[in-house]
């Protein structure tokens, strides 16, 4: 417990300074880079997540992009939701919520075999993660973690 709320005083300073270093007092995010395999990996990114969301208010802090761009992909495919119900309908509430923001990526999509419409819709489908976790720190001023 104490090292989890060390972990949030210290992720609620990198947002501080990385708001004086661009010289103003706009609403940052956070962009998590995900690259995991199992569910209760999944878990723990959506527990990070709500985490921040509870240390930010919502007007002084605006989103929590989540960039799926690994094996995580499969547990959201809609032939799997049987199996992974609960993380799906737990991120699914997240994003409805506008708590979260999940994006994945279509290049790993493709090598793994996954089409377009298999994800469900509340995830948006990017062409590339890196180019968009880049976009979102220059254009947005996320910070990525």
């Amino acid at each position: 417990m104490l090292a989890r709320s060390i972990a949030l005083l210290l992720m609620s300073m990198l947002l501080a300074t990385t708001a004086q270093a661009r010289g103003d007092n706009e609403p940052a995010g956070f962009v998590f880079s995900v690259t995991v395999k199992t569910t209760e990996e999944v878990n723990v990114v959506l527990n990070r997540a709500e985490d921040l969301r509870e240390l930010f208010n919502s007007d002084e802090h605006s989103r929590i992009a989540i960039v799926l761009h690994g094996d995580e992909l499969r547990l959201f495919q809609k032939n799997s939701y049987p199996l992974n119900q609960s993380v799906v309908d737990r991120a699914r509430l997240l994003d409805e919520d506008q708590i979260i923001d999940i994006k994945a990526c279509q290049t790993m999509m493709r090598t793994l075999d996954i089409d377009q419409s298999e994800l469900p819709s509340f995830i948006e489908q990017v062409p590339f993660a890196p180019a968009e976790i880049k976009r979102l720190e220059k254009e947005e001023g996320f910070t990525r973690l």
